[in-house]
């Protein structure tokens, strides 16, 4: 009985040991992965000093620099099934992500960008196909929205070109089991990977963070023609000009899931010509707004938990367990068993002389 009572918990011991092992490099990485129906609004509000707007009321485009305004960016983020890289069991998903800037005042909308992007669902890397033997990634799925140089009519916007190129570093999210260190985010103004330095930890909304902090130097991000003269107060009636950016991107990230509790975007842009002063067209600070702080808090909720028992949590007590039982089983099979006392010595009777036998 013993002997069997021993098999059996060497058994449970063994199977809790793999069990450590497996949850950690066979399970988790199958869970640990962005879902691919993807279908997300986050909203930033903030103020700007002063903000570019292109207007028309009828009679022709009317540029303006507007100052001290309050705004709100929509980004929302979609799945594009369409593409061939998604596919059940994909370790890549391809994501639409399209923001939108608006006035408060009256609405007016004062940019609108689009971009799409192929990226691993456990690193959150955006993938270069470039060069590859076998690339996971289309060239067709990664791209950039921009304006085209002329519009077709009078008084119509240019149309949009898609720039398809890939989009390196970190996109939408942080990887599954975030370090602490630096890593290369993704930065759309610049349109490169720009290093995002780790800044510490801080609690927001109850949920202890990784700080990350990128600083994207003054840079020409595009070169603008015409631009009116009278913006940029010349007396010529249209001027060529650059584009430069520089700004703070703060993100507050949750280590187990990777995701953005929250985040902070402070963005400075002016226009440069050769013949006139700059002149500043954007400066403001826009972060993620309550809702959205709470709806990411959400997503950390439901999955924090999980994802911790299989990297961490779960093969931390199945190997303490699964050692225990093994030592316990491994005393009861090899404990000899108590030598038995020895049996009393059997009495003689002795039979008196000449008595009958």
């Amino acid at each position: 009985m013993r002997r069997a009572f021993g098999l059996i918990l060497l058994a449970l011991g063994v199977f809790a040991v793999a069990g450590a092992v497996l949850l950690p490099t066979y399970v988790y990485p199958k869970l640990a992965k962005v879902p691919l129906d993807q279908d997300s609004t986050s909203v930033l509000e903030g103020t700007a000093s002063k903000v570019l707007a292109v207007t028309d009321q009828g009679t022709g485009p009317v540029t303006e620099i507007r100052e001290n305004r309050k705004l709100t960016a929509t980004a929302r983020v979609q799945a594009n099934f369409a593409r061939p890289e998604m596919h059940q069991d994909t370790d890549y998903a391809v994501w639409l992500l399209a923001v939108q800037v608006k006035d408060d005042a009256d609405d007016t909308v004062l940019s609108a960008s689009k971009r799409q992007v192929c990226f691993d669902r456990r690193t959150a890397e955006g993938y270069d196909p470039r060069g590859a033997t076998d690339p996971k990634c289309t060239r067709e799925s990664s791209y950039v929205t921009e304006l085209g140089d002329k519009a077709e009519k009078a008084n119509q916007k240019p149309p949009e070109v898609n720039d398809y190129k890939p989009q390196p570093g970190l996109n939408f999210k942080f990887p599954f089991g975030t370090e602490q260190k630096d890593y290369p985010v993704y930065d759309d103004n610049t349109g490169k990977a720009v290093t995002a330095r780790y800044a510490g930890t801080e609690t927001v909304s109850g949920v202890e963070t990784y700080k990350f902090v990128q600083n994207i130097p003054d840079t020409r991000i595009a070169t603008k023609k015409p631009v009116p003269g009278s913006l940029l107060g010349s007396t010529e009636p249209t001027v060529e000009a650059d584009l430069y950016y520089r700004g703070v991107t703060t993100m507050w990230v949750e280590p187990v899931t990777g995701i953005e509790v929250k985040q902070q975007q402070q963005q400075h842009q002016e226009l440069r010509s050769a013949t006139t002063a700059p002149v500043v067209v954007f400066d403001g600070t826009l972060a993620f707004n309550g809702n959205t702080i709470a709806r990411m808090v959400d997503q950390i909720d439901e999955n924090r938990g999980r994802l911790k028992f299989l990297s961490s949590t779960g093969p931390l007590w199945l190997g303490i367990g699964g050692g225990v039982l093994i030592v316990a089983a491994i005393f009861l099979l090899i404990r000899r068993r108590p030598a038995e006392p020895p049996a009393p010595p059997q009495r003689r009777h002795r039979v008196p002389v000449g008595a009958d036998r």
